[in-house]
């Protein structure tokens, strides 16, 4: 039994050094002594005969087994997560742990200040909101649920996935640029015309754009500036480098000020669609669902008139 236990916490420090990139960051990371992660990883080392992270002043790199003993000892980490979670539920209130993912501009607009909300609400639930560009990161700490955007139907068996919303978007520019462009009503007008890419979309300077009466169409743009951020696009946009693909809802303040302007009425780029991922809804705890719940609710005004819609009726 004592061995089992110094296994597992010699696992856990490989857990908490793989995840902060070194022994030095991990140890201000976690408030652990550079000398004690060293010895408690060489002593894991040496009761497996191997070689779990190769490192030098130069280089830090984790081995394959490395990478396996790391994912035991998060799915540790995890389970033990999950039996205090279980204990805290019983008592029938929200608390404990909640750690949220989701893209930055996200975070920003909508999992941000419901989260705060949210904590105000329930002060024995503590929250941790990880802003991402939407895509997940090697070694990243687990998380009790991931908000992804997709232009596709998520699939991944391992995971249930919950459908937040259907998010609109729209073709802006700014005032200057929309002046310059002739007349841009219709997609053959913008062909070549200054645009800002988004990393997210699978082709940067290929935009398909869709009418409710006269179907598809495909056009080439002439990308100057290129951001895996929306935050950073509308600013873009916003400066005149070009016509971008926004959310409706992220742009009806600025349309009202006229600091942006719809750009071919009617044509749109596809939505993007919103989804929460997490293990199971066994493994959530009740702060957990009820932040869920809310989340849905708050997630599906994205897609209603009122939000950005209205501009898009012409």
């Amino acid at each position: 039994m004592d061995k089992t236990g110094d296994v597992a916490d010699d696992l856990m420090a490989l857990v908490a050094v793989v995840e902060a990139g070194g022994f030095s960051a991990a140890s201000q990371r976690f408030g652990i002594p550079v000398s004690r992660l060293s010895r408690r990883i060489s002593g894991l080392e040496k009761r497996l005969n191997v070689s779990l992270i190769v490192r030098n002043s130069r280089r830090f790199k984790v081995t394959d087994i490395g990478q396996r003993m790391y994912a035991h000892g998060a799915n540790i980490r995890a389970e033990a997560q999950r039996a205090l979670s279980a204990a805290r539920d019983s008592l029938g209130e929200a608390s404990g742990t909640l750690r949220i993912s989701c893209p930055i501009a996200l975070s920003a607009m909508l999992v941000g200040p419901l989260a705060i909300d949210f904590s105000l609400r329930h002060p024995r639930v503590a929250i941790t909101l990880d802003a991402t560009d939407g895509r997940p990161s090697a070694f990243s700490d687990p998380v009790d649920l991931l908000i992804r955007p997709s232009v596709k139907p998520l699939r991944d068996s391992s995971l249930v996935m919950r459908k937040l919303a259907d998010v609109p978007y729209v073709l802006v520019a700014s005032p200057k640029v929309r002046d310059a462009l002739p007349g841009a009503m219709l997609p053959a007008q913008l062909q070549g015309c200054p645009a800002i890419g988004w990393t997210f979309m699978p082709h940067a300077a290929r935009w398909l754009l869709s009418h409710a009466r006269e179907g598809d169409a495909e056009i080439d743009v002439r990308v100057q500036f290129t951001s895996d951020s929306l935050l950073q696009i509308r600013e873009a946009a916003l400066a005149g480098l070009g016509v971008a693909q926004l959310p409706a809802s992220m742009c009806t303040a600025d349309f009202k000020a006229r600091r942006l302007s719809l750009i071919a009425p009617g044509w749109t780029p596809p939505p993007i669609s919103l989804f929460a991922l997490y293990p199971s809804r066994r493994d959530l705890t009740i702060a957990g669902r009820l932040f869920l719940d809310e989340l849905c609710e708050a997630a599906s005004a994205l897609g209603k008139p009122g939000q950005g819609n209205a501009f898009l009726e012409s």
